[in-house]
């Protein structure tokens, strides 16, 4: 019983984390904008289910991207708060596999949705 107890309460971090950034983190706000307009967007043109997936694998993939580079940007701030290059890098990479997610997003959205309003 212990196991399940310690699974279940993992569980609540979790969902305590994903909570975090979208109270405190404003692009998740965004995002998240995003997801609402794309999930209305897909009623609207009735999509297909495998559009329907593309598109909210795509949503989730933002989501724990920025989550991802929200993160290790709070870690590299714990370890310091100087200017250090090393550090700086690795702040644009994380931040650089979100706009990547994102761009992918846009183009896929573009193949999905071009389509459907040119009928």
């Amino acid at each position: 019983m212990n196991k399940i107890k310690k699974h279940l309460t993992s569980y609540q971090y979790s969902i305590n984390g994903i909570w975090l950034a979208f109270r405190y983190e404003n692009n998740m706000i965004f995002h998240l904008v995003a997801a609402i307009t794309v999930v209305i967007v897909n009623s609207l043109l009735k999509v297909t289910q495998t559009e329907w997936l593309i598109t909210l694998i795509l949503i989730g993939l933002a989501w724990m991207a920025e989550i991802f580079n929200t993160a290790i940007e709070k870690l590299a701030d714990q370890v310091t708060r100087e200017q250090d290059p090393l550090i700086g890098q690795v702040k644009d990479l994380a931040s650089g596999a979100v706009l990547i997610i994102c761009i992918v997003a846009a183009v896929c959205a573009a193949i999905i949705y071009l389509p459907y309003l040119l009928k």
